[in-house]
This record gives C-alpha cells, sequence and structure tokens, in this order.
C-alpha cells in the first residue's frame, strides 16, 4: 500500500537519455519552487516522469523509500523494496522504454542497482555491483544512465570505474582506469558514446565510446573553468545540462553546453546562479527542477524543488 506523505508547493509546478530527448510541452503555471515536506528524505537524485506528469526524489538515508512527486501537492512513498528497504538511492533514471525506473543504492558493503516497475514501484531486481571488484573496500554507486538497447551504465565514484549491466542484467567492468578518478554524472548520446563527469581536485568532462571504452577523452570546454558536474541531462537541443557547485558557500549553477564536434570539443551557452544542487531535470523546453542539497542537515523535513529557467 502506497503511504500518502504531505507536501507543501508555493505553485503547482527532472536526466538524460540521449542526444535530444523529446520532451513534454511546456506545462502551464510551473514557475516556482517545490517546497516538499519529506521527513529525513536526504535526496540526491531527481527524476522526472513526462508520462505522468510527476518527479521522483531518492533518499540517501537508509530508512525513507524514493518518494513520487505530483504536481498537485501530493506526495507518495513509490518504493516497496521489502527487505532491502535499507538500502540508501542516489542517481535515479526513468526508462520509459522497459517500463522502469532505475536506482543506484548503496549500504555500507555494495554499490548496487535496484530495477522498480514504473507503475507500481514492485522492486523488480536487485543488483550487486560491487561483486565485480573483490579487492576494493570502498563501494558508490553513484548515476546511471540507459542506451538504446537496454543497457545500463553506472559509476562508481569510489571505486574509479564505469560499470555495465547488459538488457539481460548481466553485469561487468565497462571501464576502471587509475586516471578515471571520481565519475559522477553520466549521459548517454545515441552516437554510441557516454559522456561522464570526473569530479575530483583536477575535474574533467570526457567522452567514452562505447565501443572501444579505452580509447576515452576529455571534453575541451571553452569559456568556462569546469570544477565538475554532479546530476547531467540532454535536452531538445541536443545541449548538456548540468549541475555544479559554485565556491560561495550555499551556492551552484546550472550550466548547459553545447558542441560542433560530437563532444570532442563543447562551449558554454549558459550559466545560471542556483541555491547549492545534486541534480536536475527538464520538465518542458528550457524549463527544469533542480533539487536543492546543502549537505548539512540529513533530517530536515523541507527539501526543495528549485525552478530554473534557461
Amino acid at each position: 500500500m502506497i503511504a500518502l506523505i504531505s507536501i507543501v508547493l508555493s505553485s503547482v509546478s527532472c536526466k538524460k537519455n540521449k542526444e535530444a530527448v523529446e520532451q513534454p510541452e511546456e506545462v502551464s503555471n510551473i514557475k516556482k519552487d517545490i517546497i516538499a515536506k519529506l521527513p529525513g528524505q536526504f535526496p540526491e537524485g531527481l527524476a522526472y516522469d513526462k508520462n505522468r506528469n510527476l518527479f521522483f526524489l531518492s533518499a540517501i538515508n537508509e530508512n525513507p523509500s524514493i518518494a513520487a512527486i505530483e504536481y498537485d501537492g501530493n506526495a507518495k512513498s513509490f518504493t516497496n523494496d521489502g527487505g532491502l528497504k535499507s538500502s540508501a538511492s542516489f542517481g535515479l533514471e526513468v526508462d520509459y522504454k522497459n517500463n522502469r525506473l532505475l536506482a543506484c543504492t548503496n549500504n555500507k558493503k555494495s554499490g548496487n542497482v535496484h530495477i522498480y516497475n514504473l507503475d507500481s514501484g514492485e522492486l523488480k531486481h536487485s543488483i550487486n555491483l560491487s561483486v565485480l571488484l573483490p579487492e576494493d573496500s570502498k563501494f558508490q554507486a553513484n548515476d546511471l544512465v540507459v542506451d538504446s538497447q537496454g543497457n545500463i551504465y553506472v559509476t562508481g565514484r569510489l571505486e574509479n570505474c564505469i560499470y555495465k549491466i547488459d538488457s539481460e542484467l548481466n553485469t561487468e567492468i565497462f571501464l576502471k582506469n587509475e586516471k578515471l578518478i571520481k565519475p559522477n554524472g553520466i549521459v548517454y548520446n545515441t552516437k554510441d558514446f557516454l559522456v561522464v563527469s570526473l569530479t575530483n581536485d583536477d575535474s574533467k568532462l570526457v567522452k567514452i565510446p562505447l565501443d572501444n571504452p579505452d580509447s576515452w577523452e576529455e571534453v575541451q570546454i571553452e569559456g568556462f573553468d569546469f570544477v565538475g558536474f554532479d546530476g547531467m541531462l540532454y535536452n531538445e537541443k541536443g545541449n548538456i545540462v548540468a549541475i555544479s557547485k559554485a565556491p560561495e558557500e550555499g551556492q551552484g549553477f546550472a550550466v548547459e553546453l553545447s558542441s560542433k564536434d560530437n563532444w570532442s570539443t563543447a562551449e558554454l551557452v549558459m550559466k545560471k546562479i542556483i541555491r547549492r544542487s545534486t541534480t536536475v531535470a527538464q520538465v518542458g523546453p528550457n524549463e527544469y527542477y533542480a533539487v536543492n542539497q546543502d549537505w548539512k542537515d540529513r533530517n530536515g523535513e523541507n527539501w526543495v524543488l528549485e525552478y530554473i529557467k534557461l
């Protein structure tokens, strides 16, 4: 049974799939922030379901489940994990083609991917990726994306690797390299490559061909001092929109990048100061929401989905 959770809206009211993703038409009256009353949720991941017009919000804290937040002000516990409910969730991805919600989940001993039925929230599969790296001791499945063939790619931020789960749910290490340090946000391009943010003291945006991942290369960015992206998505223009941190306390910014050469290089289109946030979801042309996260209060009651117009 889905439990109802109260939510406060300041108005009625998003990741990343392909180079040019078909987006819903602009929804009227979506002009202000959403303030969700979800005690102890401590979210990191955000995804928007354009068919149901609702948001999915993850929960790093172990007790809350993934929440579904509607435009009319209702919020519900979406997932039903049973004995696996204690896993903390991070990055989320809506896979419309296979009618599933994909979630990075973590506990003290493993990094995992949970696959839920998109209609019911029922947990269909729990995939432990850590068994692929028996010599490692720290794991964090951070973000994920699905390609046009149904393969899932997962950034292992603490393992310095990218995992692959194929359409039959077989797992493998897609790429592990000593220079692939702390991979974080990830997007899939329909020309069969990934773009991944390495978020560390020497952050880079890298392009990884699916057919030859060892030939990955840095994306050269003009007009922007790259400090690492957290959540990323492709918008309807084929541009990357992402969230990054700002040097000022409590601030971040939303960035839009474009490329004329299949992401060998990129240039800055737009940068907008926002509150400190982790990831972004798109609700319409040039309209986005970011989940605010200051990392100070794990047990906060109110979580803000900040409206962004680029």
